[in-house]
């Protein structure tokens, strides 16, 4: 079976650089291989084509056969984008001093909401790249798709375990309507509906709970 755009699938996958080092994996076997520690999140679920994933990579999937391992090289262009010379940045000291931090190069901080890097300090500035780290990189991906996800609840609870880092929320189905228990604001209720709406067009209303106290 292949996927069609629109489709919500989970994958497994190693990205890579072209000096052969990982910088994103849900493959808890290879993670062990490398030596790499910390927690391994193995379940990645996406809607094809909603640009999830990196636009090279979303594209690729497109067509693809469940279960078949795939390998891609993506450039810059359909990657992070290529840096941008214009997010590196001179920021006075005095903003690091507001924020009690003393800037060395490598560190990353947070100016006006935006994250970035220190590459260099000198006669009381710090140039700050405002670039995504990978910015500029060629990524290296091998990946398969390991199922598609056809029910309802499942397709909801992928959407708000990427977007909202919600780990297995309280969902309950009623002949196409999702009632949702979480701690959001019932203000956020229109917009997530439409957002969930614009990917699962079986969803018929979406309903939102406050978790019992």
């Amino acid at each position: 079976m292949n996927v069609q755009k629109g489709d919500f699938v989970e994958i497994k996958y190693v990205g890579r650089l072209d000096d052969g080092s990982i910088f994103d994996l849900n493959d808890k076997e290879t993670a062990k291989k490398e030596g790499m520690d910390g927690h391994i999140h193995e379940r990645t679920m996406i809607c094809i084509g909603q640009r999830d994933i990196v636009p090279g990579l979303d594209d690729f999937l497109i067509n693809k056969e469940i279960g078949k391992n795939e390998e891609i090289i993506i450039q810059p262009e359909q990657g992070f984008g290529k840096k941008d010379p214009s997010l590196l940045q001179m920021i006075p000291a005095n903003k690091f001093k507001e924020q009690k931090v003393n800037p060395v190069p490598g560190l990353r901080v947070e100016i006006d909401q935006y994250t970035g890097v220190i590459k260099s300090v000198s006669g009381g500035r710090a140039l700050v790249d405002f670039n995504h780290p990978l910015a500029g990189r060629t990524l290296h991906y091998k990946i398969t798709i390991t199922k598609k996800v056809e029910s309802l609840k499942e397709k909801v609870s992928g959407f708000m375990e990427l977007n909202f880092h919600l780990h297995n929320p309280q969902i309950q189905e009623k002949e196409g309507t999702i009632i949702l228990t979480a701690p959001f604001p019932l203000e956020m209720q229109a917009m997530l509906e439409t957002e969930l709406k614009k990917r699962i067009p079986e969803l018929k209303a979406l309903v939102i709970e406050q978790p019992k106290k």
